[in-house]
């Protein structure tokens, strides 16, 4: 059923860091670029058209996209920001010249994901008679394993990061088309109308206030049903609810092809210290896909043949 997915701790991204080679334990400086090229905080992305996070240029390995086609999704975005920002702390700013000269996704055949920060800095002081020599291509490594959901049957999945980036950059060309964004707007709209009500799993817990719509899988798929019959989508047909492993989704055919849909999964609902139900706007890409393997991969998805 509905996962309660965690934020990662940020102790774990300083801890998971490969130590820099000049000093065990010493954290990188920081200090802006002259030319303005390092963008305020807060600020959105940079265009799609262009692979750059923050004006800093982008390169990506192991799966067949590039950063244009896969950021905007939550997962991708959270892990780039969170090493922009602490590779630009305030801590840093002894470093003479420091600055990021281009990040690296690489993605393993495991689902796991090396975020590499490739910066350079000056000759600097570091106190007394001691200093660290320049370096022109240090490089900051960040190695993020692949995690297990946990619901009601156990361990159910890898939270492969390649599947992630690969679905973000299907459904980013898929709404392109469209028919296929209206598909995903009624998706998305049942996602963010609806919270997962933990008390049918016997989770007593609270929801926010106004309270949305509250169920559980049956009446996400049945409202998502509901909202595409009404629609009347051009090239949509066949629309059905799955059941199967105490779990329902729903498919249609678009043009001939078979597009998996689960509202329930797409969603990400979170339970705060207090236990109340807080909705957030984080969304899985994985769970709108013509790729079965991704979707039944994912790991709560049983679709009988």
């Amino acid at each position: 059923m509905k996962v309660i997915y965690l934020s990662i701790c940020a102790t774990l991204l300083i801890a998971s860091y490969k130590s820099p080679s000049v000093q065990e334990n010493h954290p990188v400086p920081w200090a802006e670029s002259e030319s303005g090229r390092i963008q305020v905080e807060g600020e959105k992305l940079a265009s799609a058209a262009a692979d750059t996070y923050k004006g800093i240029p982008v390169e990506v390995a192991g799966i067949p996209y590039s950063y244009k086609d896969i950021c905007g999704n939550h997962t991708i975005d959270y892990i780039i920001e969170a090493e922009y920002n602490v590779m630009s702390t305030s801590q840093q700013a002894s470093f003479n010249n420091f600055k990021i000269k281009k990040f690296v996704f690489d993605f393993k055949s495991d689902g796991s994901v090396m975020l590499s920060a490739v910066c350079g800095y000056d000759k600097t002081p570091a106190g007394g008679n001691a200093f660290y020599p320049a370096n022109p291509n240090y490089v900051h490594e960040w190695l993020l394993k692949p995690a297990y959901h946990t619901h009601l049957e156990g361990n159910c999945s890898l939270d492969r990061y390649d599947d992630i980036a690969v679905s973000q950059a299907k459904l980013n060309e898929m709404i392109k088309n469209p028919s296929l964004k209206r598909v995903y707007d009624i998706l998305l709209s049942c996602a963010e109308d609806m919270d997962y009500d933990y008390n049918q799993v016997g989770i007593r817990v609270r929801f926010v206030t106004p309270t949305p719509l509250v169920g559980v899988c049956d009446d996400y798929s049945n409202l998502l049903i509901n909202r595409l019959l009404a629609a009347r989508i051009a090239g949509v047909s066949d629309i059905v609810k799955v059941s199967g492993k105490n779990h329902a989704w729903v498919t249609l055919k678009y043009n001939g092809r078979l597009l998996y849909l689960d509202a329930t999964w797409f969603d990400k609902n979170a339970i705060d210290e207090t236990g109340t139900v807080v909705h957030t706007p984080y969304k899985d890409p994985r769970n709108m896909t013509f790729d079965n393997d991704i979707f039944t991969n994912h790991g709560k998805h049983h679709i009988p043949y």
